[in-house]
């Protein structure tokens, strides 16, 4: 690998391959991605529809490489010819504007071998390409993996189509063991299908993000001024062409530039306006208080997040069990290693009698009755 470079470099790396490429700013997934990334951290991301998914790889994969190498560093594993393509074309794109020397290999179809064996013959830097073309290959030995520092893998919802997740453990074999994977999907719930293939990852939600997103949009009434807000940013525009000598604003903007990675110049952009439109100090938020439901009571119970446990899966695994109604199950909370569940208090027993001691996620459960914090109330 290349030789390291800071968190400055990295930030301006990414900004230059961006801009040249045609964006202004990353979109929220590829905020989240480029610095786990970086932290040399697996990768788990749901991706849910979000923009910009082959970017977020693409862009810190081609600051990671450098210049080029005689040997292959990356693969990238997708499920659809079509999405082979898609990828290339990413690739194509930034490499082309940044004028860089990297290769990139597209394995897409058997009637393609000829110009697949004439690409890999000259070893690229990146190979593209769905599991039973990069099979094919490694039975052939035409590639080799064994170098390969970062694994990209664009999962279909269902891990199991087409034997997907058991073409990866094959793949997955030829590869070292230290390297860095990056897994896409839209089904969060097939993760439990991979968990031998990653070493502590890191479980990216935009659905999270995005839910909190238009909670905090619903409750804007109550915290935020818009029209104050888009008066300010129609004053201040007036101002900066008015009345601010231009020399002056470029010192300032090339010092924000420089000092402000790239990822969080958008957030930064937002927290001075909101310290210029409230004079600096921020909206006050009235706190609210959780209702609790008399006629529930909450169960402790022994998984979390570290076994990619999320709250549906508790929620289906007690409806199964117990035959219970949605109703009956309440607030779920998971936190990494355990969790919380609020469940109607006529079926806690009976969830506590079949469920302590169950199998779940590679682990026998402990439910019992959460224990009560000093001063709060019984159920």
């Amino acid at each position: 690998m290349h030789q390291k470079i800071t968190t400055t470099q990295i930030d301006d790396e990414i900004h230059k391959l961006m801009k040249n490429a045609g964006f202004n700013n990353p979109t929220p997934l590829q905020n989240k991605v480029f610095p786990v990334f970086f932290q040399k951290k697996d990768i788990i991301a749901g991706v849910n529809g979000a923009k910009g998914k082959r970017t977020s790889y693409v862009v810190p994969i081609l600051v990671n490489l450098g210049n080029r190498k005689n040997y292959t560093r990356n693969i990238v594993i997708v499920s659809q010819p079509e999405n082979v393509r898609k990828a290339g074309r990413e690739f194509s794109r930034f490499i082309t504007k940044s004028s860089s020397n990297l290769t990139v290999s597209e394995l897409i179809s058997d009637t393609m071998i000829k110009q697949e064996l004439k690409s890999l013959s000259n070893t690229p830097d990146i190979i593209i390409g769905t599991p039973s073309r990069i099979i094919d290959h490694i039975r052939r030995e035409n590639i080799d993996l064994s170098r390969i520092e970062t694994a990209v893998v664009d999962a279909p919802s269902n891990l199991e189509e087409n034997g997907f997740n058991q073409d990866l453990i094959f793949i997955f074999s030829k590869m070292p063991e230290r390297r860095q994977n990056l897994f896409y999907t839209d089904n969060l719930n097939s993760v439990s299908l991979i968990e031998t293939m990653v070493k502590k990852p890191v479980i990216l939600t935009m659905k999270e993000e995005h839910s909190q997103e238009s909670s905090e949009m619903k409750k804007n009434d109550e915290t935020v001024d818009l029209t104050l807000v888009e008066n300010s940013i129609k004053d201040f525009i007036k101002n900066i062409v008015e009345e601010e000598d231009p020399d002056i604003l470029n010192v300032y903007r090339k010092l924000f530039k420089k000092h402000t990675p790239f990822s969080r110049r958008g957030y930064l952009s937002a927290y001075l306006l909101k310290m210029a439109v409230t004079g600096g100090k921020a909206p006050r938020r009235t706190p609210r208080k959780r209702d609790s439901d008399p006629n529930k009571t909450t169960l402790f119970i022994s998984v979390g997040k570290n076994r990619r446990v999320f709250p549906k899966d508790l929620a289906r695994l007690f409806q199964s069990r117990l035959d219970l109604e949605p109703a009956d199950i309440g607030a779920i909370k998971v936190l990494d290693s355990y969790s919380f569940m609020d469940i109607s208090k006529e079926h806690a027993e009976r969830a506590i009698e079949l469920l302590d001691g169950e199998e779940f996620k590679g682990r026998k459960l402990t439910v019992n009755h959460a224990r009560k914090r000093s001063g709060s109330p019984a159920n």
